[in-house]
């Protein structure tokens, strides 16, 4: 069975550990009890990929927060595959993953996405049980220009309410199965 690194990166409080939680266990946290992540969290899925690979996904959320960059450094090395997350009411989440995400991953690992590598990551935009269908449509016209650039899929979804979790998946275990050979 191979095992296979994954990153969940972006902003804070953009939905990522709701995401994973919901991805990993089928349930979405209690929002009583969920907190903004310190540091990072660390989870597994054991999947099987289109082609029959047994893969377990170590799946390694960074909380957000610049104060804990050391520990994200070190978290993106080694990272086959990714989810690069924004919040689509906080549009400048997106932009923070061009101006801040990327060139993260590529200053910390050998992935260059602007070199082919972009297409080992997913950007996924949260929330979007609370758009509009204008501002969806807005939404899905700004992340088309880092789909293209870097050759990324995309994806909208709700951790909360579980919109778009099936194409999210179908997707990412499609990345998954590309990059998992790599190991």
């Amino acid at each position: 069975m191979k095992i296979l690194k994954a990153v969940v990166l972006g902003d804070t409080e953009c939905g990522k550990t709701s995401f994973t939680q919901r991805y990993t266990t089928g349930n979405f946290p209690d929002p009583n009890f969920l907190r903004t992540t310190i540091g990072a969290s660390f989870d597994t899925k054991h999947v099987t990929t289109p082609s029959g690979k047994d893969v377990v996904l170590s799946i390694w959320d960074f909380g957000g927060q610049l104060r804990f960059i050391e520990q994200m450094k070190a978290m993106i090395r080694g990272a086959s595959v990714g989810l690069l997350f924004f919040d689509v009411t906080r549009m400048q989440t997106l932009d923070n993953l061009e101006g801040y995400w990327i060139p993260a991953i590529e200053e910390n690992s050998n992935l260059r996405l602007n070199n082919g590598d972009g297409s080992r990551f997913m950007l996924v935009a949260n929330k979007v049980d609370l758009l509009d269908e204008a501002r969806f449509d807005f939404v899905s016209n700004e992340m088309r220009y880092l789909i293209e650039k870097y050759n990324m899929v995309g994806q909208m979804i709700s951790a909360r309410t579980g919109i778009g979790f099936d194409q999210l998946d179908e997707g990412f275990i499609s990345i998954v199965d590309r990059y998992a050979s790599d190991q």
